[in-house]
């Protein structure tokens, strides 16, 4: 059975409408240039002019036109006849920043009334559906009803992306977001997350959730992710502390989440009930001292951490770790990527990061933040000589990451601790606490590797930022190789 010419076209759109985007856009600044009526065109060798773009299949067309800026897009029906109806039907991407009132951003002022009367335009004479509706730095004062409006629209529209970014106080957002069935990605950054008590989320499709600086309840957030059958990114970033009504507490029981991030956050207990695609838990280092992080079943993760070896209650299976007591019973073999935050104030948090390695058989690589306040005890280095056999270092480390080095006499005794013990170790990259070297932090570095004869490579390396300093703003993005590096 042949496959319909429709079918074709789609797969032709999707194979190659973003092989044309560039050139369109090109095309499109001549057009505005030279101010004609005719379409832009190329010449074909030893033959006439022929319009390349104009003859593509309409679902070529659409998809192009959904890929350009918002003003790009709505310019593409004065090109001609053949152009006229085709932004009104096809996939719209509305986007503040590509949007202009008169000023570069809106502000709470004349200016963000004609901003808003742009955006309720643009709704209103579109009747395709919505690809992505995204606005940043809009101030709403009193005319919170614009925006119930749009949710309501865009939900009848099939919108498939929100991304809504205020700026501070926390904006309350209308219960229409909550009805928005077709969503795939919902980003919230400032924003005061409406109340689940009388409308049922509907995040059926949804496969991203992030939420930065974004008040929640913890009943609200049991309510999305409940519903959240397809969730696979979640991600919960610099969420208020202060706020009585935000969220404390947190259980994942997902079959579909593969990312989770968690960074300067009030949660106390997160718990990983049943997560049996999840492959990455990312901690910031900015959370409440004594957060209680449980894993009962996760058996793809392969990325933990950041784990602070002083302050982190961290429990799998029977294996537990708090504090400086470690009681190992249960080992996680899937884990390839750990990190870690030691004190080195004494010598025990370091003595108890080496026994928490022994939890990790299989692990690949290490990133270690030192934190250092002026050292009680300073063991030389017989005493890391004598630990214990330590089978990831034996077998299959082969990156280690120091971050905020300062270059302290045990941080050098640690260091030659592992290059004597990882005898498949390859690199070891080391950013300084300054962001940049001394001499004698060099030499010292120099004269331990010589010292030790390791065949690793040593990687001094600068101004690698961070997001809150523990990873990548990416880290949710799967496709990263290693979000914390």
């Amino acid at each position: 059975m042949e496959p319909s010419n429709d079918s074709v076209n789609s797969v032709y759109a999707q194979d190659n409408s973003r092989l044309w985007v560039s050139y369109f856009r090109e095309t499109l600044n001549k057009r505005k240039k030279q101010k004609t009526d005719h379409i832009p065109t190329l010449p074909l060798e030893n033959g006439p002019k022929y319009d390349l773009i104009s003859s593509l299949p309409d679902c070529v067309l659409s998809t192009i036109i959904s890929h350009l800026p918002t003003k790009d897009a709505a310019r593409t029906t004065i090109l001609s006849s053949r152009w006229r109806h085709l932004w009104a039907f096809a996939p719209l991407n509305l986007d503040s920043k590509n949007i202009s009132s008169g000023v570069s951003q809106p502000a709470c002022s004349q200016s963000t009334c004609a901003f808003k009367d742009v955006v309720s335009r643009i709704l209103e004479r579109h009747c395709g559906p919505v690809r992505r509706f995204c606005l940043a730095h809009v101030c709403f004062g009193g005319s919170e009803p614009c925006l119930r409006e749009w949710l309501d629209d865009l939900s009848k529209k099939g919108v498939q992306e929100i991304s809504l970014k205020f700026d501070p106080p926390c904006h309350q957002l209308p219960t229409g977001l909550l009805t928005c069935k077709s969503l795939l990605s919902l980003k919230l950054q400032c924003s005061w997350f409406p109340s689940t008590s009388k409308f049922n989320p509907c995040f059926t499709s949804l496969t991203e959730l992030t939420l930065s600086n974004t008040i929640i309840s913890g009943r609200d957030l049991k309510s999305v992710l409940s519903c959240c059958q397809a969730l696979q990114s979640l991600s919960l970033t610099d969420m208020p502390f202060n706020n009585p009504t935000g969220v404390r507490e947190m259980e994942i029981c997902s079959g579909s989440l593969k990312s989770l991030v968690v960074s300067d956050s009030p949660l106390r207990i997160i718990c990983i009930e049943n997560a049996p695609n999840l492959e990455r838990f990312l901690l910031g280092t900015s959370m409440v001292p004594g957060t209680w992080v449980k894993v009962v079943h996760a058996p793809k993760m392969e990325m933990l951490g950041y784990l602070d070896m002083g302050y982190t209650k961290f429990e799998a299976g029977d294996t537990l770790l708090e504090g400086s007591d470690l009681s190992i019973s249960t080992l996680i073999y899937s884990v390839k990527t750990l990190a870690i935050s030691i004190n080195f104030d004494t010598v025990s948090q370091a003595s108890t990061a080496i026994r928490f390695l022994r939890c990790f058989p299989f692990l690949e690589t290490l990133h270690i933040r030192f934190f250092l306040f002026g050292p009680k005890e300073t063991p030389d280095f017989h005493y890391w000589k004598f630990q214990d056999q330590v089978d990831c270092l034996d077998y299959h480390l082969k990156k280690v990451t120091f971050r905020a080095y300062a270059g302290s006499s045990i941080e050098l005794d640690f260091a030659k601790f592992l290059f004597s013990r990882a005898k498949v170790l390859e690199v070891l990259e080391i950013l300084p606490r300054w962001d940049e070297w001394t001499t004698k932090m060099e030499n010292d570095l120099l004269c331990l590797r010589n010292e030790v004869a390791s065949n690793a490579h040593v990687v001094l390396a600068t101004k690698k930022h961070l997001f809150g300093g523990s990873f990548s703003a990416d880290a949710t993005n799967l496709s990263l190789q290693d979000p914390f590096g």
